[in-house]
């Protein structure tokens, strides 16, 4: 199944997770960046062989130039060459629920 209408959710083990959700990646290379679910993807529409649903999220660029660099570093670390905010796709990554959770409009 393929949700991308807003507010069309899912439960899984980590919580309930619905399109337009505000959320903050954890426990991933993305952790600390907020961001929004753009679209879930379930059973055979999944595009990664994941045992878990791929939720797809868009996320922000940081604000904060603290942020932005050691996002930057994170990153460029990652791949072993130099990378800026410009080069990052984060506007399409598949997350697993366990990676990321909600939170408020204010967090």
């Amino acid at each position: 199944m393929i949700l991308t209408d807003n507010r069309r959710s899912i439960i899984t083990a980590s919580g309930k997770f619905a399109v337009g959700d505000r959320i903050i990646a954890i426990d991933s290379d993305y952790a600390g960046l907020k961001g929004i679910i753009t679209e879930i993807r379930t059973g055979n529409d999944k595009d990664t062989e994941n045992e878990t649903d791929d939720i797809y999220c868009s996320f922000d660029i940081p604000e904060d130039e603290e942020d932005l660099k050691n996002l930057e570093a994170h990153f460029s670390d990652l791949y072993g060459e130099k990378k800026t905010a410009d080069d990052l796709c984060l506007d399409l990554v598949i997350m697993a629920p366990e990676e990321i959770k909600a939170v408020s409009e204010n967090e």
